[in-house]
């Protein structure tokens, strides 16, 4: 994934209200003993299938978290890095 198809799936996430019980499993943690389902279209996927609240799946902090951890770890390779050559002059390095 790019950056940018990080970030806007961190924002679709943050922004779902419902999910289907896949996008649920994938981004988050089933976090109650029983819950609500009805038909409807998943905030995630957009598919229309069996639907329940995003707080069943603890709000998808978990996978918000990950692909937070992922968008940061992007970044770090992307930043390049000062090293001394074998001539002991510093040399720069993209990672």
């Amino acid at each position: 994934m790019t950056k940018k198809q990080i970030k806007q799936l961190i924002q679709k996430l943050r922004d779902a209200y419902v999910t289907c019980h896949d996008c649920g499993d994938k981004y988050g943690v089933y976090s109650v003993g029983c819950s609500s389902t009805w038909n409807g279209v998943c905030n995630v996927c957009d598919k229309l299938t069996s639907i329940t609240e995003t707080r069943d799946y603890a709000y998808f902090v978990t996978g918000i978290r990950q692909l937070t951890n992922q968008l940061n770890s992007h970044d770090a390779t992307s930043v390049p890095t000062t090293k001394p050559s074998r001539e002991g002059k510093a040399t720069q390095e993209v990672n």
